[in-house]
């Protein structure tokens, strides 16, 4: 298979014209050949990535998401060493192999996860390691990796995404733990891996997942912590659906609840919405893209049911909070956003048509 426009385009750049590859053209691009490539571009990719891997960082979600074990382990040879990470690669690789099956890399991986000597363990080194370990069978880890779970549970702050492990241990018990542990004890800044690891346990996690969602305590809508962003993936590893969030979420509006609750429950749904809206490549083989387009997600949710009374999404929320509110001014955003994405979709059929 040939490669695409956008990998050309990487490539042209990369080698004639490096001053121009800014963050956000790169981003960009990177994004469309996530999005809609093959793995001829992961493949015409990797050798510019190699080169430097450091300043090819953004690279690496490609590698995954078109890559193959072969790649997986060229990717190996390439950025390790002794067992751990080169200096400059980037930990996104130790996801990578993982996300593509490679079990040879388990203990490897787990190495950047164990503190059990005592040794400084580098955050996103262990929570790459981690998103990775979680795509692999790690049955020869079950008990170290539950010993660790042991040595940390309850604590407020710990490795991040080690709970994101617990459902390798065998041990259904954990749900509940889990569950206990990001109630009574642990950080809210240190939760991403809590809740997605409860997701993890599928469909017997997936009332707890719901419940802690609109509960203030686990704090789902944070941005600057992640929360949002593994909240969302959580969601998706347990197929909820816009529709049925959504209607969760009235449900509270309506109720007798106290304004800080109700405020609480816009503040993560206006967050599960933005990363809905953006539909981000969170790196899990179980968690797909959303199904609803825009137009239907429009439709969902800034529709009138009459041109009498705004009972959208963004009347409700200016009934409970006011309608100066930065959440409402929010919504309006997404509001504009959706409405964008919706006439690019209509104008694909149209283009597809001719």
């Amino acid at each position: 298979m040939a490669i695409s426009w956008a990998t050309r385009q990487l490539l042209d750049r990369y080698v004639s014209d490096p001053k121009t590859v800014t963050w956000r053209w790169e981003s960009m691009v990177v994004d469309v050949v996530l999005r809609y490539g093959s793995r001829s571009d992961a493949e015409a990719l990797l050798p510019v990535f190699l080169d430097d891997p450091g300043a090819r960082e953004r690279l690496v979600p490609v590698f995954a998401r078109h890559g193959d074990i072969a790649l997986a382990e060229r990717l190996l040879e390439a950025g390790v060493e002794a067992g751990r990470l080169r200096d400059g690669v980037p930990t996104g690789v130790l996801h990578a192999v993982g996300y593509l099956g490679c079990e040879s890399a388990e203990r490897m991986l787990w190495e950047h996860v164990d503190d059990s000597r005592g040794d400084h363990v580098d955050h996103h080194e262990a929570m790459d390691a981690c998103l990775g370990l979680l795509h692999l069978p790690c049955q020869g880890l079950r008990t170290e990796i539950a010993e660790a779970l042991e040595r940390h549970v309850g604590s407020g702050l710990f490795p991040e995404f080690l709970p994101v492990l617990a459902t390798k241990t065998g041990d259904p018990s954990w749900l509940g733990r889990l569950v206990e542990w990001g109630e009574s004890g642990a950080s809210t800044d240190c939760n991403g891996g809590l809740i997605l690891g409860i997701a993890a346990h599928g469909a017997a996690a997936r009332a707890e997942f719901t419940r802690l969602l609109w509960n203030p305590r686990w704090q789902a809508y944070g941005g600057g912590t992640g929360s949002d962003r593994w909240a969302y993936a959580g969601a998706r590893l347990l197929g909820l659906g816009m529709p049925e969030l959504y209607a969760e979420l009235v449900a509270r509006l309506n109720s007798d609840a106290d304004t800080d609750d109700k405020r609480h429950c816009v503040e993560t749904f206006t967050a599960l919405l933005g990363q809905w809206v953006e539909r981000g490549w969170v790196g899990l083989r179980a968690a797909p893209q959303p199904h609803e387009s825009s137009d239907a997600l429009y439709d969902l949710l800034f529709e009138w049911s009459s041109r009498h009374e705004d009972d959208s999404l963004i009347g409700l929320a200016g009934r409970v909070l006011g309608h100066e509110d930065r959440l409402v001014a929010e919504l309006y955003h997404l509001e504009a956003t959706l409405r964008s994405g919706a006439r690019h979709e209509l104008e694909l059929r149209v283009v597809a048509d001719h």
